[in-house]
């Protein structure tokens, strides 16, 4: 088992009612300061005892037990045992007991001890990210404890050891924790929505594990669907069947959650991405297009669609379809510079149409008249239509486009010596062909292609001298 001293110590002192460090020392000893006597006096009459008074005292009693556990059962700094491992049964049982225990008294100021020593458990077991949350979720729940000093000290070193790399997620949640109000549930409700949001995979099994429980502790939360989504969303590292279950039950049960278009998108990814079910994710996307058209998940699985008909299930007219639902609706968004281009490439190098492949990058152009995406579909309209369908009238037409949009650069040079060479070689008009080359020594005197062009001028002065 790995731990290094300083846990190590740390687990050992705050492990026991007598302390043998004087950080731990201190803070079980204020701890048992705020303790409720287990028992009445023996003037009160026991049906006087007030039922929060002897919850209090029996939770007493349970962590002292748990505590002695912990305390008796942890091995040895120095020896070799073969139940060592991350898997004794006692840890196990430890763990479940102190879960319980939290899961009973989540609202008294005591079961503070109880979220440490599950978090000295976690460590036990190796499972560092599950120990740093107990340490965070400590943090928030009970900012007063005489434990946060020794959870801010435990997290430190998790950042510099066993959690290095996660040593950004860790100070990003402990940001997080100073700006929480609120009631304590309430702290530990915002916590964990914000948890939600991290698509860490080491820290997953614990945000799922730590969200369901605190559903289960407040079945009233206002915001049960974020935690729902949270749980789903990490689920999605951890196992895709629970992952769909999670954002179908959200679906069920929260029919006016704003994450409804959210979860149709997350399933449909996951029935593409991890399952290859390709057919049910397109009714997936479909659904989430249909019942919700004007969110950016919608937009999101427009083109996710449109991707997996072309790329996964080869269905080339489909993918057309719906990249022109995407031209269609989305008018100069990104999204139609992306979607012309794919769609160009379905026709060009899918369907051996190069014909309608150049309409999608004229289209292209037009839309996008600006910048360099533009530019380039008119180049690659260009090469479409003198190589492929040998139009040369249109391929011509293409690089005037060219010229006027970027005059006097290299590309215009370019097109206006390819229009005199397609001029003089495809259509056979010399002495139009001539006064192309002209202009481009007269325009571009400076262009390496000025000395080509004055070539092909002599070249077709003295043949038509021959004449």
């Amino acid at each position: 088992m790995k731990l290094n001293a300083s846990v190590l110590g740390v687990m050992l002192a705050l492990s026991s009612p007598v302390m043998a460090a004087e950080e731990g020392e201190a803070a079980v000893n204020a701890q048992s300061n705020m303790e409720v006597v287990s028992s009445a006096p023996e003037s009160v009459s026991p049906a006087k005892v007030s039922l929060k008074e002897t919850k209090a005292a029996l939770l007493s009693k349970k962590i002292e037990m748990l505590r002695k556990s912990v305390k008796e059962s942890t091995p040895a700094k120095s020896g070799f045992s073969f139940f060592s491992s991350a898997s004794k049964p006692i840890d196990a049982e430890l763990l479940a007991e102190a879960q319980q225990l939290f899961g009973q008294y989540s609202t008294l100021p005591e079961t503070d001890e109880v979220l440490h020593l599950q978090a000295l458990l976690h460590m036990r077991m190796n499972n560092y990210p599950a120990a740093a949350l107990d340490w965070m979720l400590l943090k928030v729940m009970y900012p007063n404890s005489t434990f946060v000093a020794v959870a801010n000290k435990q997290l430190k070193a998790l950042s510099d050891d066993e959690l290095k790399k996660q040593a950004t997620v860790i100070d990003k949640l402990n940001k997080k924790i100073t700006t929480l109000s609120g009631e304590t549930d309430q702290r530990a409700g915002t916590f964990l929505e914000f948890l939600g949001t991290f698509r860490e995979e080491s820290f997953a099994p614990a945000i799922a594990s730590g969200c369901s429980n605190f559903l289960l502790r407040n079945e009233n939360y206002s915001s049960e669907d974020v935690i729902e989504s949270a749980i789903a969303h990490q689920f999605v590292m951890i196992d895709s069947d629970v992952a769909l279950y999670r954002f179908n039950k959200l679906l069920a049960l929260y029919p006016d959650s704003y994450l409804r278009a959210n979860s149709y998108y997350s399933i449909a990814s996951i029935q593409r991405d991890k399952q290859k079910n390709y057919d049910a994710a397109a009714k997936s996307f479909a659904t989430l297009i249909d019942n919700h058209p004007d969110s950016n998940e919608a937009k999101l699985g427009y083109e996710a669609l449109a991707t997996m008909y072309n790329e996964d299930m080869k269905q080339y007219p489909n993918a057309i379809k719906t990249y022109d639902a995407i031209i269609a609706k989305y008018k100069d968004d990104p999204i139609v510079l992306r979607a012309l281009m794919a769609q160009a490439k379905v026709y060009e190098s899918r369907m051996d149409n190069p014909s309608k492949a150049i309409d999608s990058y004229l289209k292209l152009a037009d839309i996008f008249d600006k910048g360099q995406d533009g530019l380039n579909a008119l180049k690659e309209a260009e090469k479409l239509a003198e190589k492929s369908i040998k139009n040369w009238n249109q391929a011509i037409a293409i690089n005037d486009r060219i010229i006027a949009r970027v005059p006097n650069s290299d590309d215009s040079a370019n097109a206006l010596f390819l229009n005199a060479n397609l001029t003089e070689s495809k259509l056979g008009d010399k002495e139009g062909a001539k006064v192309l080359y002209q202009q481009v020594v007269k325009d571009y005197s400076a262009h390496k292609l000025s000395k080509d062009a004055q070539k092909r001028i002599e070249a077709i002065e003295k043949e038509a001298a021959k004449k």
